[in-house]
């Protein structure tokens, strides 16, 4: 039995630098035996970390429906695999970078889009699709910050050649201080070459084995024991495996990465700059390449990339799936700083590193492999049965720690949480509460400003009163104008035209490329493409979406994350796609609220119900907790991204046109429908609508999911694009059917010219959203009319308009086209090109 009166103060403070409270000190000495040595501690706050350990909510996560027979790979690795076709597998993540973007936007996206590239590229995966969602609050200093964030995802993932196709942006006061910056990525693998982070190949009942034989510690390996010979035969085993780490060398960027992830900020998180790591694009395309050349040629065992602390969250996490121990001789680490100390050189988070387990008989062919991508290595460690994490450091054992302490027996918190019914009372309604201020503090007048203005209050009285839309428009001229100039519905391709969309060749659809459509799009590359009967190649691509309606969650965690995850997977399923998995991130404050807690556990149930009802398993994700200032937490964003299969690329509809479509106004018309289930307004709502937020300044009413409804509404949308390939389809999304069609109309630059049923409609029904369902478009009413000729069950369909050239004159114009479309075009431009110019005292 250890004695806890052993615990000095020093060792309290020291344990508390490497983010360990005095329970979880207590803990790990009891678990020890003994006190733990200064590199001891640093290791364990690093893995036991929120960021690492998913300590606070395991409990919960471990709820998800993760298997489906599509599944080759669930959660427990770097990335989740799906089947895509016979031979060939997705593999994808989603991951957050919140805190580093925040204290540094350039290198912290950068870095956190280099981070899922490896996730995914250390699977065997060669990357194919890259999509980001953020979050930002308002004034200049988040305009600063969206600037810069974009640009270092722009930057990372052009310069290694993986095309960004997709993305969502939003804006709500509450991440004014605590940005969000998640980046997704999806690859190609074949399923005969999935690699995984192991360090031995030791089937499962061996690993088990293995962990039961290594749970005796062997005595002569202590901290502080000098390595003896006899010390180097037991650590360093002659015919085990071999640990061989390639990449760029190691410096003290990133160090206390992972515990600064998993905390809170301050106003003085400034200081924390150092913790944020600085990323080399051209490094990490050099590294893709020749990690993927070894896992062709099958010359190593495992291998994981260096992320959220580095070297000791690889190393460690690898023992721990293989139930072996492992020791690496940190004076053989490369190093591109001077005097680092041991605990340093296991927390940097430099980026673009390896680590790879090899047999010794590969080693040669390993190390010749390197050498041709010009790339640096050292051997550094080996597999040994000690079943403890031990590093050398000037020939003296530093941590001679078990590994499963730091793995499997890493705390597991169970927080309290408020009741349902106490959370829904107080989360009636939420107020959109802005104010014009920089971080800090400074009345934010002499730059442009993102801060959410209320728009009309008058306008928002009238739709709440059910006025249709025809008294409205007479009533309010510029409504539709102020609508779309606000950074909330403006154009977003300020921000896309940084990303290249169309590298590789493969994309079909994509933000910034020559079309656009609901989800990203890339066809799977030849050599991933199969053969039909006649010998023809096919055309299977995957689609690719991702995002959050963070207010719906906010009023209630179950019900709006089920509702949000729906409106992810319609923008896959309008690509003519069946979603098949999702990968999620879940970002939310501190776990010990009971109010946030109460929002981790629902949010979870919420997006479960859907991934079970729908077969849409959650196959890989990531939690990012403690997303809060000074106490104010972030509104709870359970981030996801969901990829689909289309069996035909050509038959994808898009959710705008190019503008040469309309150049011939007699024939280049499109007519739309609208298609949902019966009763779609009693399951939408307006109250908790972005038009609402805008321009009443509180949400409420949060909308209510109707699976089997849904099923039906796919089923019938997934029919039509493979039987009458429309032109457009696109699901329901902010500013409601209303808000949708005028979307996609500016997209388009071309006219909207809606029906006289559509001017006698409330605004009320016209602006909700929810489950209002999709906008189908086709050429010419005679293929309308096909399509209209099916059995529609329980849904409905209505025309609700026209897209036509500018040129056409409409009877009843909701607004002047062409200065909405100017509007449009320059609300988030204008930010970039100001802030480019401007001085950078608020930053």
């Amino acid at each position: 039995m250890f004695d806890q009166t052993l615990i000095t103060n020093e060792i309290k403070e020291k344990a508390k630098h490497f983010g360990l409270n005095e329970e979880e000190l207590n803990k790990f000495c009891k678990q020890l035996g003994r006190l733990p040595s200064s590199e001891e501690l640093a290791v364990c706050g690093a893995l036991w970390s929120e960021h690492c350990s998913y300590k606070s909510s395991r409990v919960h996560l471990k709820r998800f429906h993760t298997e489906e027979p599509w599944v080759i790979q669930g959660p427990g690795e770097n990335a989740g695999v799906i089947a895509i076709n016979k031979d060939y597998g997705i593999a994808f993540k989603m991951e957050s970078h919140n805190h580093p973007s925040y204290l540094e936007p350039y290198q912290g996206a950068a870095t956190g889009v280099g981070g899922i590239l490896r996730d995914v590229f250390c699977m065997g995966a060669n990357p194919i699709v890259g999509l980001n969602c953020l979050r930002f609050g308002e004034g200049t200093w988040n305009a600063s910050l969206l600037r810069d964030t974009v640009r270092g995802i722009g930057d990372y993932g052009n310069s290694v050649g993986v095309p960004t196709v997709s993305g969502d942006i939003s804006f709500h006061h509450n991440y004014s201080k605590n940005i969000l910056v998640n980046a997704f990525s999806a690859g190609i693998v074949h399923k005969d070459k999935i690699f995984k982070g192991i360090l031995s190949e030791a089937s499962e009942e061996e690993v088990s084995l293995l962990k039961q034989k290594s749970a005796k510690i062997i005595p002569n390996i202590k901290v502080t024991t000098e390595v003896t010979k006899e010390i180097n035969e037991t650590l360093f085993p002659e015919n085990e495996n071999v640990l061989i780490y390639f990449g760029s060398a190691t410096g003290r960027d990133g160090v206390h990465g992972a515990t600064m992830s998993s905390s809170e900020f301050s106003a003085a998180g400034a200081t924390l700059k150092p913790t944020v790591q600085v990323g080399d694009p051209f490094a990490e395309k050099v590294l893709l390449e020749a990690t993927l050349s070894l896992i062709e040629k099958k010359l190593t065992v495992g291998l994981q990339d260096m992320g959220a602390a580095g070297l000791t969250s690889s190393s460690v996490e690898m023992a721990g799936r293989s139930g072996c121990g492992v020791v690496i001789d940190l004076n053989k680490v490369p190093q591109r700083a001077s005097n680092m100390q041991a605990w340093e050189i296991l927390l940097s988070e430099s980026q673009e590193r390896m680590l790879c387990a090899v047999a010794p008989h590969n080693m040669t062919a390993v190390l010749s492999e390197l050498e041709k991508f010009n790339i640096s290595y050292a051997v550094i460690g080996k597999v040994n049965h000690t079943g403890l994490f031990t590093c050398v450091f000037d020939n003296k054992i530093v941590t001679a720690t078990p590994v499963p302490i730091l793995v499997e027996e890493a705390p597991r918190n169970e927080w309290p949480l408020q009741s349902r019914e106490e959370y829904l009372n107080n989360h009636k309604i939420l107020k959109n509460e802005t104010a014009e201020t920089a971080w800090h503090g400074e009345k934010d007048t002499h730059k442009p400003s993102l801060s959410l203005n209320i728009l009309n209050q008058n306008a928002h009285k009238d739709i709440l009163n059910n006025i249709n839309l025809e008294n409205f428009v007479e009533k309010y001229p510029k409504f539709i104008s102020k609508l779309f100039s606000h950074p909330a519905h403006a154009d977003r391709s300020p921000v896309y035209h940084n990303y290249c969309s169309t590298v590789q060749g493969n994309t079909v659809a994509g933000c910034g490329a020559m079309q656009s459509a609901a989800a990203g799009v890339v066809r799977l590359p030849q050599y991933a493409q199969e053969q039909d009967a006649l010998g023809n190649s096919t055309r299977i691509g995957i689609a690719a979406a991702g995002g959050c309606e963070e207010r719906w969650v906010e009023l209630n965690p179950y019900e709006g994350s089920a509702a949000s995850a729906l409106k992810i997977a319609r923008k896959v399923v309008a690509t003519g796609a069946v979603p098949l998995a999702m990968t999620d991130c879940l970002n939310f404050g501190s776990p010990k609220s009971p109010e946030v807690m109460r929002q981790i556990s629902d949010a979870v149930d919420g997006l479960n119900l859907i991934a079970k009802e729908l077969h849409i398993p959650v196959v890989s994700g990531n939690v990012s907790l403690n997303n809060q200032t000074s106490g104010k937490p972030i509104p709870p964003t359970p981030m996801l991204g969901i990829v689909g299969r289309i069996d035909d690329i050509a038959k994808v509809p898009l959710d705008s046109l190019p503008n040469r479509y309309f150049e011939n106004a007699d024939k280049n018309s499109v007519v739309l429908y609208h298609v949902a289930y019966g009763g779609v307004f009693n399951h939408s709502s307006y109250e908790a609508s972005q038009t609402a937020w805008l321009i009443g300044g509180e949400n409420s009413n949060c909308p209510i999911v109707n699976i089997k409804l849904e099923k039906e509404l796919w089923r019938f949308i997934l029919s039509s694009i493979t039987k009458f390939t429309p032109k457009m389809c696109f699901p329901i999304g902010h500013g409601g059917m209303l808000g949708s069609l005028v979307s996609s109309a500016l997209k388009s630059q071309c006219n909207l010219e809606v029906t006289s049923q559509i001017w006698k409609t409330s605004t009320k029904e016209l602006f909700a959203e929810g489950n209002m369902g999709f906008i189908v478009g086709f050429e010419s009413q005679e293929s309308a009319d096909e399509f209209l000729k099916q059995d529609i069950k329980n849904l409905i369909i209505s025309k609700v308009g026209y897209l036509k050239s500018i040129q056409s004159s409409i009877k009843m114009p909701l607004c002047d086209f062409n200065t909405v479309h100017s509007l449009y075009s320059k609300s988030l431009k204008r930010y970039f090109e100001t802030l480019s110019c401007a001085d950078k005292e608020t930053t």
